[in-house]
């Protein structure tokens, strides 16, 4: 059903002597508003619905004449035109205002808004009222959900040619991001702060934006408001070029461990050497300043849907800058050393990524088996159960992305089916409503079943797919997940577009636990914690599977 506890504050705001006028709106206050009520009748109102109207064209026209809409009765005027002017709305008799079924999801969406007799009058209150007590019930020309690649799709108009679009189109791109969010990302409830709030920070940002690269640096700006490790920005081929400064590069690797950045090894032995630089050595200022500041005024630009995946993202990008050199104070034995390093264009270091292997700390028993997800297919599965059938335990590494085998695996680990997951999938005859799906299972009856430990190994490169396959693989009789935390972003994409052709994506699909635990944001549930140590990653010691290793052997 529709959330309807904004009704009777509706019908209480309606008390005579309740209803009062808001005092004068600033700009942004405006843009704000305009922008909730375009997006809410644009998934809601029939009218708009069928793409009879250039919709982004009504909404131009209202941002433009935002700064003339400067009160509660101005500015509900020019909303009230807008709705009436689509015509009456039709009741909608398929809707049950009535349902409470357990099967929908209902904490995405609040339209208590929708009362604010500080913002509305009370004949657009009504109006709006009306359209959401009778929401579209046909197709909608401007989202549909395509049944194929199971995902919802958005038919917005991309404005190709505006490498630096204008003000207004700047904030239709702000304002159909946020709608979307608003009304179809099964996430929102999960990313920690006032999402309205979002709306009325940015309006700001995008309003300064001065050229290509600052419009760019808004768009990621808004695109990490989501907390989801799905989302980046894609830049147009044409544009890149106009956005990416010629960054220079430390001559060594590094990742963070806490409050510092660990050098761990060498793009260049000679030219590290030259810098004075040790494996080993601990970072604690970058340029005078700490290792917590530089990365909270990185994190405005994260993506991660949990810190782990933004310190992942942020740690790589931390000594990189344009300037030839840089100020490094570490700690070394216990001694802070304090060293001016020059930076480099990367291809100085004549350095070749190595294929990724499995670094293992210890021989694996000839009682283990080892399976590499990331490597195995559909076709190899069966061959594989046979030759590890009489294993002690199978170790499955999901710290890189599998290739969709756990449903054939879950045969062969399961004596008889088993829920392993729930998905929510949005309700476009109720926009902000999901459906729970009933639970998922995996395996089927086996009476031959793998008896042995399943050791399900994960960290933050585990992510989407993987974590099903974690989640799947979990509901072995003896299996158990350990690492550390996953990225936490499992379901299917859909992808929006920003004037420009800007794209970026997020998850589309709620996903949850049997018992009904978010995957998104935290992850797929740890059984045995194993992060590693500054010493493990110099002795390049593999903390999870040596872990898995011993759980293993116990008996």
């Amino acid at each position: 059903m529709l959330c309807f506890r904004w009704i009777l504050y509706l019908l209480i705001l309606a008390i005579p002597g309740l209803s009062q006028s808001g005092p004068t709106l600033t700009p942004t206050q405006s843009r704000v508003v305009i922008g909730k009520v375009w997006g809410f009748l644009n998934y809601y109102h029939t009218e708009v619905a069928r793409g009879r109207r250039d919709w982004d064209q009504q909404l131009v026209q209202l941002l433009e004449a935002a700064p003339q809409l400067d009160s509660r009765e101005t500015l509900s005027a020019s909303l009230l035109t807008l709705v009436q002017n689509l015509g009456p709305v039709k009741p909608c008799i398929s809707c049950d205002k009535t349902d409470t079924s357990a099967s929908v999801f209902r904490q995405n969406l609040d339209l208590t808004w929708l009362a604010d007799t500080t913002l509305f009058t009370a004949p657009l209150r009504e109006q709006l009222h009306l359209v959401a007590m009778n929401p579209n019930q046909r197709s909608n020309r401007y989202v549909h959900w395509n049944p194929l690649r199971n995902r919802l799709e958005f038919n917005v108009p991309a404005y190709s040619a505006m490498a630096f679009p204008n003000e207004t189109y700047r904030l239709v791109g702000l304002i159909r991001y946020w709608n979307i969010i608003e009304y179809f990302y099964p996430g929102k409830y999960l990313i920690g702060r006032d999402w309205s709030q979002v709306l009325t920070e940015l309006v700001p940002t995008f309003q300064q934006a001065t050229d290509t690269l600052t419009y760019q640096l808004a768009l990621r700006e808004l695109i990490a408001t989501i907390q989801d490790s799905h989302a980046e920005l894609y830049v147009p081929k044409k544009y890149q070029l106009l956005s990416t400064p010629s960054y220079l590069f430390p001559p060594f690797q590094h990742t963070i461990v806490g409050d510092t950045l660990l050098v761990t090894g060498f793009y260049n032995d000679s030219l590290s050497r030259l810098n004075g630089i040790e494996r080993g050595d601990r970072i604690v200022r970058i340029d005078g300043k700490p290792l917590s500041q530089l990365i909270g005024e990185r994190s405005r630009y994260a993506t991660g849907s949990n810190r782990s995946v933004d310190i992942q993202l942020i740690s790589a990008s931390l000594l990189a800058g344009t300037q030839a050199g840089v100020t490094l104070e570490l700690l070394r034995q216990g001694q802070r050393v304090q060293k001016e390093v020059q930076r480099y264009p990367f291809q100085t270091f004549g350095y070749r990524y190595k294929s990724a292997e499995t670094t293992r700390p210890k021989e694996i028993p000839a009682t283990i088996g080892y399976v590499d997800m990331g490597r195995l297919r559909a076709g190899g599965v069966k061959r594989l159960m046979k030759q590890f059938r009489d294993r002690k335990g199978i170790i499955f590494d999901v710290r890189t992305y599998s290739k969709g085998t756990y449903q054939r695996l879950a045969r062969y680990l399961n004596p008889a089916p088993a829920g392993f997951a729930r998905f929510t999938k949005p309700d476009l005859s109720r926009p902000g409503l999901f459906n729970i799906s009933p639970i998922r299972y995996v395996g089927r009856t086996n009476t031959s079943y793998y008896r042995g430990k399943v050791a399900i190994l994960c960290n933050t490169h585990t992510q989407s797919a993987a974590e099903s396959t974690c989640a799947a693989l979990r509901t072995a009789p003896r299996a158990r997940i350990i690492g550390s935390q996953s990225a936490g972003a499992n379901g299917v994409v859909s992808y929006v577009t920003f004037p420009g052709n800007y794209r970026t994506r997020f998850t589309g699909i709620g996903v949850y636990t049997v018992d009904g635990i978010a995957v998104q944001g935290q992850g797929v549930p740890i059984d045995t914690e194993a992060r590693p140590s500054c010493d493990d990653i110099l002795s390049r010691t593999d903390r999870a599977l040596l872990t898995a290793i011993e759980w293993i052997g116990q008996d």
